[in-house]
This record gives structure tokens, C-alpha cells and sequence, in this order.
């Protein structure tokens, strides 16, 4: 599960960018040369042309992946690795598991992923003839955009220098109202507030911090709730105004009947190539 945000221009009537905040929200403020919802317009563009140019099936990556599993304490009782091969399979991104704690994958592993690639292949197919979004859980399924960002109001917090990379601070918080509910992610989406950074530079967005504001039930399940989530997305700048994800960082706390389990989970981009075109 991810929750990504980013955050819709002023101009579109949907978006609420208040002149009078809610509780518990920071007060209205705009930098010296741009408001938020020109920021967030130039940010928006920027990341829909890259988008429709379907950058990230130009690229193969390697992740690697633990998980760790906590006791109430927060101490870590069992860590399991994982490492996957991130690529372009039937129109969309596909991490195929290649390792298990640091070796290969067994035998029966292997057959297993095997069928599991095979299974993403037809429901890609189906999908896209049904002309329907194939839904996959991770960060890929939240897209920058103003369809996401309709559910957000917004604020400049400030400045800040991030690896390296001045960037605006931007405050997001759910707006009043029914908000949107069309995938499971989407219940998360609609409970979560917290800080976007944008490039100064070229209006890439380089983190994503946030954390859920209240329990969500049935996001797994008919007996699993999320009761916590707090997280932290980075992006890279891969080539000039391409940014493409390099690490993930979740806390979340499952509830499952009457037993909570609580895992942390890390995700990191150790390798990342752009895949040579026929002409190359």
C-alpha cells in the first residue's frame, strides 16, 4: 500500500485552497514570487507529461525490500528481505521477486512467480479491455494528478533544502465533503494528511511525508483494519526533469479480529537502467 499525494492548481474548482484554514491547519501564507495553487499547477503539469510519455516502463530496476515485524514496544522480533526486478510487462510496471534473504529463490519459488506472472499478464489484458485500471496495491496505483488531488486542501508551509534540493513545503489535508472511493487505496487517500516537497528547480516532487489521521476498516478485508500508518515516499531525479521513486518508508498497524500486528516496511531503488529502443 502507498499513499501518495500531490496537490491540484488553485484554479481548479474542485481543490480547496482556503482563505480561512481549518483546525488544526496552518494558516494561509504565499512565498515571494508564487501561490500554492501556482506551484501546485506547474507541479501537476510537470508530472502528467511525464505520465503520458509512460517514462517509468522506460526503465528496469531492481528493489530491495524488509519487512519487519514489532512488538508493542516497537522492538523488531523477525525481519524477513526481499529482492525484486521492477519492469514493463503488458503495458504496466511489474516487480517479479528474484530473492529471498539474501539467496536465490527455490525451486517451488520459482514456479510460484512464474504463475504469478502470468496471472498480472491476464489481468492486464482483461483490464485493459474492459477499459478499467489494473489496481496492484503499491505506489504505482496512486497517480499525481488532479483526479487524487481533488480530494485535498492545501498550504505553503515554507521552504527547505532536502538532499541536496530547495523545495517548497506544501501542507495537504483532506477537504470536507464526500470524497472519492473507487479502489481500496482510496479509503487510506481519504484519512491521511501531510507535507509535499517540490523542487524549486523544475517542479518535481521529491518527498511525500504522511500519516493517517484515523483507523480505516475493511481495507484488506471484512476483519482488517488499518489502525496506524505513518510514511515517508522520496523521488530521485533520474535525468533532467524525470523523477522516478528511489525509496519507501512505511509504520503501519494492522488490526486483524482482535490482534494487531505492526510492521515496518522499506523499500530502496539499488539499480535502475533505461531499457536500449530498437534504434539503440
Amino acid at each position: 500500500m502507498i499513499l501518495v499525494v500531490i496537490l491540484l492548481a488553485a484554479e481548479h474548482p474542485r481543490l480547496q485552497i482556503p482563505t480561512n484554514t481549518q483546525p488544526g491547519a496552518p494558516s494561509r501564507r504565499v512565498t515571494d514570487q508564487l501561490s500554492v495553487g501556482e506551484i501546485m499547477r506547474r507541479a501537476v503539469a510537470r508530472a502528467t507529461s511525464q505520465d503520458d510519455a509512460e517514462v517509468e516502463l522506460q526503465f528496469e530496476a531492481l528493489v530491495a525490500m524488509a519487512v519487519e515485524s514489532l512488538d508493542g514496544d516497537g522492538e523488531v522480533t523477525n525481519t524477513e528481505t526481499t529482492l525484486h526486478r521492477r519492469y514493463p510487462l503488458e503495458g504496466a510496471v511489474y516487480e517479479e521477486l528474484v530473492g529471498r534473504n539474501g539467496e536465490q529463490l527455490s525451486e517451488p519459488d520459482s514456479r510460484k512467480e512464474e504463475t504469478r506472472r502470468e496471472d498480472f499478464r491476464r489481468k492486464a489484458r482483461e483490464t485493459e479491455a474492459n477499459g478499467e485500471i489494473l489496481e496492484t496495491n503499491d505506489e504505482r496505483q496512486v497517480r499525481f494528478g488532479e483526479a487524487l488531488m481533488a480530494r485535498y486542501s492545501a498550504d505553503v508551509l515554507g521552504e527547505e533544502v532536502v538532499r541536496g534540493e530547495r523545495c517548497w513545503v506544501i501542507h495537504f489535508w483532506p477537504r470536507d465533503g464526500k470524497l472519492p472511493q473507487n479502489t481500496r487505496i482510496d479509503k487510506a487517500l481519504n484519512q491521511s494528511r501531510g507535507e509535499l516537497y517540490v523542487s524549486q528547480e523544475d517542479y518535481g516532487v521529491m518527498q511525500i511525508d504522511f500519516r493517517l489521521l484515523r483507523p480505516v476498516r475493511s481495507l484488506w478485508g471484512l476483519f482488517a483494519s488499518l489502525s496506524q500508518a505513518t510514511g515517508r515516499l522520496e523521488f530521485g531525479r533520474i535525468e533532467p526533469d524525470v523523477w522516478l521513486p528511489s525509496a519507501f518508508d512505511l509504520r503501519v498497524d494492522i488490526r486483524v479480529l482482535f490482534r494487531t500486528q505492526r510492521r515496518h516496511i522499506i523499500r530502496e531503488w539499488v539499480e535502475r537502467h533505461r531499457i536500449p529502443t530498437v534504434s539503440e
